[in-house]
């Protein structure tokens, strides 16, 4: 990951949604297509919102995770997402 996560850093500036590399596998897997077009701090300024019905890309295939996503056909690729 760039830039690299440091546990022993006090400071979460730079993780969750405010990390290039995590705000894209966080992402709503509904949007994440056109947040990988154009990620400049969509979820950081809430154009794209993250809530708990919404499965977040890393469950899905592809690489950045979710690009694979078809919102016709939903389980393909489900659950078969690299950290899982």
């Amino acid at each position: 990951l760039q830039p690299p996560i440091y546990t022993d850093n006090k400071s979460h500036t730079l993780l969750g949604v405010n990390h290039p590399q995590l705000a894209g596998m966080l992402c709503p897997i509904k949007h994440a297509k056109a947040y990988h077009e154009d990620p400049k701090n969509q979820l950081q300024n809430g154009d794209i919102r993250i809530h708990s019905a919404a499965w977040p890309a890393f469950i899905y295939e592809g690489t950045p995770p979710g690009t694979d996503f078809d919102p016709d056909n939903v389980q393909e690729g489900f659950l078969k997402g690299y950290y899982l």
